[in-house]
Formats: C-alpha cells, structure tokens, sequence
C-alpha cells in the first residue's frame, strides 16, 4: 500500500501542481579509449577533482535546471515510467530492478520525489549508465547500474557559491584545509513552499476546487560532504556523508477524488522519506596494482500516514525504517601490458523493520488498479534481518591490437531466501580499425524481490529472486570534425517475476514467481562534440517491453514499454558571455488500461469504480516537448557570476499521462465521464543565478 499511496501524492492535484524538472539529454562519446575497454584505474584526487567535460555538458542541458543526473531520461534506451516525475526505466525493465551507487557505496535514493536528484551539480565528477551487459563489479541487478562519482575537493583558497533558481536554492563551499587536506560541503533546499499557503485548496484541471487542501508544502533538502587526506603519492583517506528528505502533507475532504473512490481514506495525508549515509574509502595506489577498501553506513526511513480525521483518530499508517553497514573492497592487479585482474568482494548487514495498519493489496505491476485488490485490514510489525554479501572477479585482456576480451564471475548469496547463485559475464570487443568497433556482451543477473512481496505477513518470504539474461551487440565509428555514432542491439529476458494470485486456489499464499518477460530493441545514437563554438546530439530508441502471465498463459505490453523514443540536443557558443540551446523530446505515448464501465463500489452505498478492459492495451498520444535554456557569464556587485534563463515546455504542449473516472461527475453507473491527467505543465519560465566569492 506504501508504493500506491506515495503514488497518490504524485496523480492528485496537489501533485499535478508541482512544478516539475524537465528531463535532460548527455552526451556519449565512443572514442576507441572509452567505447568497450573496460580499464579500472584510480587516479589522484588532483584529478579526480575537475569533473569530466560530457558532465560539464549536462549541467547546461536545456530544461534539466542544472542537474546533470536528470540526463539520464535522455539517454537511449531510458524512460520516465509512468509520467515526467518517475523513476527510469532502462531497456524494458523495471524501475526497481536498476542498482544506484554513489562512491562506490550504496544510495538511499538519487531523485527527489518532486523531479531533481540530490545532489548540487557542482559536485558530480562523473557518472555512468551501464545499460545492460555490465560485469561483475555490481550485484542484486537486473536492470541497468547508475554508477555515480562525486568529485574531490580542490586544493584552491575556500571559496563559497551561492545559487538560486525558481525552484530551490543553495550553498556550495570548498577549499584546501592543509598542504594534504581539503574539503567540500553543499546544502540547499526546495523553494517549491513559497509556491503554496497553509491551507489552500487547489483547484483542477478544469480550474474548479479539488477538495485538496495544502497542509504542509511540498518541501525537500539535500546536503553532502567531503574531506580528502592525500597521505602520499600512494595513498589517500576520504570521508564522505550524504543526506536527504522529502515531504508532504495534504487534507482530502469530502469532495477530493481520493475520497470518492476510497472514503476510508478521506482525512489528513502526510508523508515523509530521508536517508543519512557516511563511508570511509582507502585508496592505494602503484604500478602494478590499485586498492579501494571501505565501509558505508546507510540509514533509510520513510513513513506514509492517511485517512486522518477526527471521527478516527488513528487512520491508517505504514512505516519503513533500514539501517545498513556495507564492507566493501576491489583489487585492480594489472599483469601486464595485455592483461589486468579485478576482484570484487562486498558483504552487506542489513536490518528492516516495517510497522503497518491498513489494508492488504495484493498487487504487482501487471495491474492496472490496486484499489480494486484490496483485502483485509491488517495491523503489524515485521522485521527482516538480511546479511547478503558477493564476490566478482574478472580477467581483461587485450589480446592484441583488434581483440579485447572481458571474462568474469560473481558468486552472490543471501540469508533470507537462502540462495546462491553463480553468474557469467562475458564482453567482446573487435576493432575494425582507429575508428570503428565492435561489441558484443552477455551475463546472468539477479536480485531479490521487493519487501513488500516477502515480508512475512505482506507476502510470500519463499518467493525466490529474480533472474535475468542480458545480451546485446553494437557498433562505433569516430567521423571526421569530432562526430561520432554508435548502434547496439540488445535482447533481455526476466524470470521469476512476481503474480498476486488474486482468486487463485493458493491465494493464501498472496504471490508466486509466475511471471515472466522479455525486452529487445535498438539504440542509436550520433553525437557531435563541441567545435565550432556548438555541439549537439540526437539519440533514438527502439523498443519492445513484455510480461507473461504463465498461470493464463498471456502476454501484454509492459506498463513503461515505449516503442521509439527521439531526443535532440543542440547548444551554441553565441559569444564570449552568452550560450544558448533547445532539447526537443518525442516519445510514443504510454501504455494504459482502458476503463470501459463503471460499477458500484459494494463497499459503499452511492459510490462507484471503474471497469477496465484489457490492460495496457492502449496508448495516449504521442508525448512530445521543447525546452530552451540561455546562459550568460557576468558579475554581481563585483562578485562572479552566471544568469540563467529557461523556457520548459516552450510550446505549451498538453502530454496525458492517466486517466482516471471523473468521481465528482459520476451519479450512476451510466456516467462513463473520463478524466485525464497531464504529465507537464504548459509553458514555463524560470530564472536563476549564482555567485562566487
């Protein structure tokens, strides 16, 4: 129930009145160096320091805001499931299925709930999206890896930035402490409050009242920290913490739409989510080996609390609280001139507690409207103590000056579901010639279903892992004037998948691994690096997403399949001061379940649901945007500065992103009254600025 009411804040009004961050584009260059070797080398933090020049790019992405990480919904093969506010999907997987890791350490979570990642975009170094086909240096994934790098403080005088958009504002300061010791910290915070008062209903769509009611803004805040100790030219300590939280408290009366489809829940909303992380990392370096040693702790808590009112006073609650201390280390062993060894090992102490009152929903993504599983209610505390750990190791050789081969294993267990598994990952890469290449990959993955379907009393705790087999094959050519292009096909399946077994003979054992899937499709890409005083991209996507049912033996189009996808990225040097640039993005609309009638609610005398037909059987139109953005270098009462100008959505263009019954409309089961929900808003300005001093 957590998952669906968290969505809840999202698809009300109260959602659909938060202003949302544009997606952004990047730029991934395939030069011979980058394109398939696979090198793991740990450089000094004098160099790790600079970020690299495509996370420069993202920074200036039109519509991203100056989050290079809101990139990632424009790179090929990547989605937002479910509308602009979501979590990617990569290659027909799931959101779910995807592995974050910031520093080489596990993430509470990157993204905001209200559409920024958390970090300020003056600490990002690099990051990298590992698609499908990756090695044996992630594990409990089996959809893509976002392999974030924070960069090192600078050896510089201190220096304080202060940043302010429509959106949020901030505070970034850094500086050398020592002749071997500098620091980093960053903090900001949502402005989205000052948008909102205490007390206000918002209206709809149609500009009538909503019956929402703002209680508490929607509200967010990060803050991150660095310390670096180069010890010597070998050896270096860094100590790292990381921090966020979201927010949001809202009132349904009588007339909000949540209400009239589920009056349980009519009352006082709040939700909040925030996780605190510190690590430690040991790095030692020389010329035939470099060593990472560190340890990570994570501690991750959100609490979701609904149907509050006075006639019952306790409503309804769900409450999640982890705490994870994570032991992790990777050997680089360079043999040779031809061939290197990486070794991974991590082990993982995890503890959940999940506190719960409300009522069962068996529901996984394969339907379209948890409201309609609902069960009993339920009132609880369970706990999960999971110790999971893994080791990877894998032999890179570069067999001559056209091969080179990427060998590996991961061995991966846990305690809770008492599996193991060994898994193969395999990379081949042949180039033609200085320009041209050719890849192909393929590896086993797996990870451990979600707590909501293993939980002891929520769900089915012998439900085994997830699996999947990924394997893709592409290839890269270097044009002359810095352009290049790169294709790759790929083809993924996914089994052991989860079924709510609603009216199933066994439905008291809530969910099987029943489900099955399959993913294939094509990635292009051609880029353009800045010459010329310009550059630009244009990414497009091809694809199929799948689920099967093997219980009734059907298969249907995933809920975030997305047949083509077309980004295009342009940014021009205007003059010494002044660039500027467009992001245009077109997509195939979004898979939804029609609703084809409408039903009394036997619940409630008076109130009524809707009847669907075949899910995901159907499609919006087709979701399509402009973003501008316009960037010039000046000064603040002497102090340097940068404005910045954006115009998101610039055309105004109106992108559904669900459909609901209109229950404010709806008198009887002959009122099939439709209402749709927009993804965007229409047309919106922002301005910004920073100050350096």
């Amino acid at each position: 129930m957590a998952n669906q009411l968290h969505t809840l804040f999202r698809l009300t009004p109260l959602a659909l009145c938060l202003p949302l961050l544009a997606q952004a584009n990047t730029n991934t260059s395939t030069n011979k160096d980058t394109m398939e070797h696979i090198d793991v080398v740990y450089k000094r933090s004098s160099i790790t320091s600079e970020i690299t020049e495509n996370t420069e790019k993202l920074v200036t992405m039109p519509g991203a805001m100056g989050d290079p990480l809101r990139a990632v919904f424009a790179l090929p093969g990547v989605v937002a499931a479910g509308g602009s506010m979501s979590e990617p999907a990569v290659r027909g997987s799931s959101p779910d299925d995807n592995l974050f890791e910031v520093d080489f350490m596990p993430a509470g979570y990157i993204f905001h709930d209200f559409g920024s990642s958390i970090f300020n975009r003056y600490l990002i170094q690099d990051f990298q999206l590992y698609s499908a086909g990756y090695g044996s240096s992630y594990s409990n994934a089996t959809g893509a890896v976002f392999d974030v790098t924070l960069r090192n403080p600078k050896y510089q005088p201190i220096t304080t930035t202060l940043d302010f958009t429509m959106f949020n504002a901030g505070v970034f300061m850094e500086g050398q402490l020592t002749e071997n010791t500098a620091f980093y910290l960053s903090g900001r915070k949502s402005t989205l409050p000052l948008f909102f008062s205490k007390g206000e209903e918002l209206e709809d769509d149609d500009g009538e009242l909503s019956g929402v009611t703002i209680n508490d803004a929607p509200d967010d805040h990060d803050y991150q920290g660095k310390w670096i100790w180069d010890i010597n030219d070998k050896n270096a300590l860094t100590v790292s913490f990381t921090g966020a939280k979201d927010s949001v408290a809202a009132g349904f009366n009588q007339r909000a739409e949540l209400s009239l489809k589920n009056p349980e829940y009519q009352g006082d909303a709040d939700f909040i989510r925030e996780f605190t992380s510190q690590s430690i990392l040991w790095d030692h370096f020389n010329k035939d080996f470099s060593l990472r040693l560190g340890i990570g702790a994570l501690d991750h808590s959100g609490r979701l609390e609904y149907g509050k009112r006075a006639t019952l006073s306790d409503g309804f609650f769900e409450e999640e609280q982890e705490k994870q201390i994570t032991y992790k280390g990777r050997l680089n062993w360079r043999i040779n001139k031809a061939q290197q060894l990486v070794f991974d090992a991590a082990y993982f102490d995890n503890d959940t507690t999940y506190s719960y009152d409300g009522f069962q929903y068996l529901c996984t993504e394969l339907d379209p409207d948890c409201d309609l599983n609902k069960g009993e209610r339920i009132t609880g505390k369970d706990s999960l103590a999971l110790d999971k750990y893994f080791v990877g190791a894998s032999h890179i050789w570069d067999i001559n000056d056209q091969w080179q081969s990427e060998v590996g294993v991961q061995y991966q267990s846990n305690d809770y579901t008492d599996e193991d598994f060994v898994m193969p990952r395999l990379a081949l890469t042949y180039f033609i010639n200085d320009r041209n290449s050719i890849n192909a990959k393929y590896g086993h993955y797996n990870r451990m279903q979600d707590v909501d379907y293993i939980l002891p009393e929520h769900g089915n705790p012998n439900l085994r892992s997830q699996t999947s087999k990924h394997g893709s094959l592409g290839f890269a050519q270097e044009l002359a004037g810095d352009w290049t292009w790169s294709v790759e096909g790929y083809y993924k399946t996914m089994d052991d998948l989860p079924l709510a077994l609603n009216n199933y003979p066994d439905a008291a054992t809530l969910y099987s691994n029943d489900v099955t899937g399959r993913a294939y499709g094509v990635d292009l890409l051609i880029n353009k690096n800045k010459t010329d005083k310009w550059y630009g991209w244009l990414a497009v996507s091809y694809a199929k997403s799948e689920r099967t049912d093997q219980r009734q033996n059907i298969t249907r189009d995933y809920y975030a399949d997305t047949p083509l996808v077309v980004n295009m990225v342009f940014n021009y040097q205007i003059s010494e001061k002044w660039q500027g640039g467009f992001n245009f993005t077109a997509r195939s609309g979004q898979t939804y379940t029609p609703i084809i009638g409408v039903k009394e609610n036997p619940e409630f005398e008076g109130r009524f649901l809707p009847e669907y037909g075949d899910p995901f059987s159907k499609r919006f139109d087709v979701y399509h945007r402009l973003d501008l953005r316009f960037e010039r270098k000046t000064d603040f009462w002497g102090l340097d500065g940068v404005l910045i100008l954006e115009l998101m959505n610039a055309y105004g263009q109106a992108n559904t992103s669900s459909i609901d019954l209109d229950y404010q409309k709806i008198t009887s089961t002959n009122d099939l009254i439709i209402k749709e929900s927009e993804d965007d808003f229409e047309m919106r300005p922002s301005i910004g600025f920073s100050l350096t001093f």
